[in-house]
């Protein structure tokens, strides 16, 4: 039977994966977003009216 410890420690190591790839992720967008070559979210609309100032 497998115990406690063992499933703690490895839905720890799946929770800290889970961290890396948010991680890189968001370190990936911020990057597009400040190159200007991200084409998701509000960020693609720059030439339209708005109050955005």
């Amino acid at each position: 039977m497998v115990s406690t410890l063992t499933i703690g420690a490895v839905l720890t190591l799946l929770a800290w994966v889970g961290l890396q790839v948010a991680v890189i992720h968001g370190k990936y967008v911020v990057d597009k977003i400040a190159a200007g070559d991200y084409e998701k979210g509000p960020f693609d609309r720059r030439d339209e009216g708005g109050s955005r100032e």
